[in-house]
Formats: structure tokens, C-alpha cells, sequence
């Protein structure tokens, strides 16, 4: 599907919506070493992944140093635990483990006699409707986005995110969305990929996410943002590390821009 929209959209629409993608790679240049915990649990999965790293200076051009004697283990609020194994490369996995929505998952990461824990919430699952590409004209410029169509569920503040692949290689940009006002309707809000262009092949994947989760996305790109020097968003782990565990739901659509 094309749909092109005209002078009636104002580049305000445009930047508005745009603020929401930034790119994620941050070097922390920090005299201290901290680790870095990022993982989720997924519904429908029942092979959850954590990675644990380290964070390294900025002018460090290398690779993450990675973790792989961590103790991790995750509950939910039923009492269904389970520990991750580590597979090499900062990587832990955990088989026969599915997500569900509705639970908390308490996740507790050992590293090096610290102990880090997170709770995260998995939401009620929203399916992907469509995905199309929407483009914008400005006289002689052009400008490409992608919509991925969704419904909201009504009463509920509901948070989302979004992983964005063209040509099978993923966007470096921050893309969420929250029902602040679009409460109960279908979501068509747009998402901007800097050189977006006719023929290319963009895969979305939808996550449902709880609101810390959301405010960490948020504040990093708040931060990316800003002429002054980044600082790290607000963890919902505790212990002093960086990063994040995100109980979420996911869908997924493909859509070629014509």
C-alpha cells in the first residue's frame, strides 16, 4: 500500500514524531567499570536470553568486554524459577521457560560476588494489524516512513517498542510509542528511517512493554539528545549496573516500500 500525503502534513508532524529515534550505541567514558545486563523474557518464547558485558571508554573502538561466570536466575510471582546457562560470548540462556503475560519476573544476576536484580511485568499481548509504508511530499523532497498498525487495549496505559530491519540489517534508533492518546483506538503512528527508500524490504517487531522500560528508552534518548555529555537512563535493576530486563510480548510483519 503507498499513501502519499501533501503539504497538508507540517514538518512540526514530522519532528515530532521523529524525536522518538535515536541512535542507542552509547561508549560511557567512565574511569569505572560497570557491568551491563540486557535481557528479556519473552511471550511465546521458551528459550529466554540475558547477555551480560562490561562497559569500556569511550575511545575504545573494540567490542564490549563479555561476562560468562555470572549466576543469573529469574522468578515469576507464581514461583516459577529457573537459571540461565551461559553459551559463551556474554550470552545466557534458559530452555522451557515460556513467557506469560500478566506475570512479574524477578531477574538476579551474580557477578563477581555483586548481585544486580530487576522486576519487570509482561502486558497483555496486542497483535500487529498491518504494515505499510506511508510517504510524505514537501514540493520536490521526499520522505519515507513505515506504520505499524495496531490496536490499543482500552482503560490500560499501554507502552510499546519497536525493532526496526532494513534489508535484514537492524536501524540504530530508539523507536517507542505509549497510548497517552490514542487510548483504546487503532494506532497508525508512524515510524521515520533515515534513507528509507522505494524497494526496500523493512521487517518491524512490536514489543509490548511495561513503563520503566519505556522511561528507560526515553530518558536515553532525552539524553542522546542533548548538547551535554550522556548519562546513563534509570535502570530497573539495582546494584549499580547498566542496562535492563524487559518481561515483554512481540509481533512481527514485513512490508516492501512502493
Amino acid at each position: 500500500m503507498k499513501l502519499i500525503i501533501t503539504a497538508l502534513v507540517s514538518f512540526a508532524f514530522i519532528l515530532a514524531f521523529s524525536s522518538c529515534e535515536k541512535v542507542i550505541d552509547i561508549d560511557l567514558n567512565d574511569t569505572e567499570q560497570k557491568v551491563v545486563i540486557e535481557g528479556f523474557i519473552l511471550r511465546g518464547d521458551t528459550v529466554q536470553r540475558i547477555r551480560v558485558t562490561k562497559t569500556q571508554n569511550f575511545d575504545e573502538n573494540m567490542p564490549p568486554p563479555t561476562v560468562d561466570n555470572a549466576s543469573i536466575t529469574v522468578i515469576d510471582n507464581l514461583g516459577n524459577a529457573g537459571t540461565f546457562t551461559s553459551v559463551g560470548n556474554g550470552w545466557y540462556e534458559l530452555t522451557n521457560y515460556p513467557g506469560i503475560e500478566g506475570r512479574t519476573y524477578t531477574l538476579t544476576t551474580v557477578v563477581e560476588g555483586t548481585s544486580y536484580t530487576g522486576s519487570s511485568t509482561m502486558p497483555a499481548f496486542q497483535p500487529f494489524q498491518e504494515l505499510y509504508p506511508v510517504i510524505y511530499t514537501f514540493g520536490t523532497d521526499t520522505l519515507y516512513s513505515i506504520v505499524p498498525a495496531h490496536f490499543d487495549e482500552q482503560g490500560v496505559a499501554n507502552y510499546y517498542q519497536f525493532h526496526v530491519f532494513v534489508n535484514g540489517k537492524r536501524e540504530k534508533g530508539i523507536f517507542i510509542q505509549n497510548d497517552q492518546f490514542t487510548d483504546g483506538n487503532l494506532v497508525v503512528e508512524p515510524l521515520f528511517v533515515p534513507e528509507l527508500k522505494v524497494g526496500d524490504t523493512v521487517r518491524v517487531d512490536m514489543f509490548g512493554i511495561d513503563k520503566p522500560i519505556h522511561t528507560y528508552f526515553n530518558q536515553l534518548g532525552v539524553n542522546l539528545s542533548s548538547s551535554a555529555t550522556p548519562a546513563n537512563p534509570i535502570s530497573n535493576l539495582s546494584g549499580g549496573c547498566v542496562g535492563y530486563f524487559s518481561a515483554r510480548t512481540f509481533d512481527t510483519r514485513t512490508a516492501v516500500v512502493q
